[in-house]
């Protein structure tokens, strides 16, 4: 089936899911590894860094018309996230943290930010880039403009979390309390090396999940964009008269896909900066808990 432009299925959805890298395999234009410390995607980069400074300059345009006697509803919807943000941490930290309340708002609004690039019509972007690369005779240009749907942007953010939950434990037990937990926690002083493995990976469990879930959800909702706008394409392309009806079919499968991904998108920024509270809450705990 021809998804158009002289294109396979796969040879188009390949393409959908290429990243912009520098550093590469030429060959294949990917990573030589899981792990490659010289290769950069730089549509992820791109997206992300004008998505925070999106961000950055609704902050210092909210506070500047922030009303406290007459707040619009978009000041409305932002106190409510706050102050649901400001109960959950106050319901885990004993003590006030703003800290970690400023922090799980800021990553919930930018992962929302990067999981709703998913919304926009998917050959937008990268026609865009593919003109543009045109004009300095780049005959093939990668583009994707879900930063979430790669593994870089979630684990970046997962580790950070991570060293987080290592420093709030460090804090709340000393070097001697965190390494004592190591030693005997769960099976207790006679628990041996089955303490240290189990409690590795209980800790490296949480940002690896935390990571996994929201690549995971986001590279499926890409994926299934992709394959929508390859039907609709091979169905106009050569047009037959016979697969009229297809387009429009598609058409409601595509509004509804974007209907319920908008609600993925929602629940795992909500999820991710839900879960960072709660496991830096527990890392703050003390040993007598």
């Amino acid at each position: 089936m021809a998804s158009g432009g002289g294109e396979s299925a796969g040879e188009y959805i390949t393409h959908h899911l290429t990243n912009w890298c520098v550093g590469c395999n030429p060959a294949t234009n990917q990573p030589t590894g899981l792990v490659d410390m010289g290769a950069f995607n730089l549509d992820v980069i791109l997206i992300s860094v004008l998505i925070a400074a999106g961000l950055i300059a609704l902050a210092w345009f909210m506070h500047r018309r922030w009303r406290v006697e007459t707040p619009g509803r978009f000041q409305y919807s932002l106190e409510f996230i706050v102050e649901y943000i400001g109960d959950q941490v106050r319901e885990v930290f004993p003590k006030a943290n703003n800290y970690v309340g400023a922090m799980a708002l800021t990553i919930f609004l930018w992962v929302f930010l990067m999981n709703a690039m998913d919304l926009i019509p998917i050959d937008l972007i990268p026609s865009i880039a593919g003109g543009i690369g045109q004009l300095f005779g780049i005959e093939t240009v990668y583009f994707r403009d879900v930063p979430t749907a790669t593994l870089d942007v979630p684990f970046a953010m997962a580790i950070v979390v991570f060293v987080l939950m290592i420093y709030y434990q460090l804090r709340a037990n000393g070097l001697g309390g965190y390494v004592k937990r190591f030693l005997f926690h769960p099976y207790g002083k006679f628990g041996g090396p089955a303490n240290v493995v189990t409690t590795l990976i209980d800790d490296l469990a949480k940002p690896v999940s935390l990571a996994l879930r929201l690549f995971g959800n986001m590279f499926a909702g890409e994926l299934i964009f992709a394959l929508l706008a390859m039907l609709t394409l091979s169905a106009i392309q050569p047009f037959v008269w016979s697969h009229l009806w297809q387009i429009p079919a598609h058409f409601l499968a595509g509004v509804a896909w974007t209907m319920f991904d908008l609600l993925i998108a929602t629940l795992q920024a909500f999820i991710f900066g839900v879960l960072a509270i709660v496991y830096l809450g527990m890392a703050q705990q003390t040993a007598e808990h």
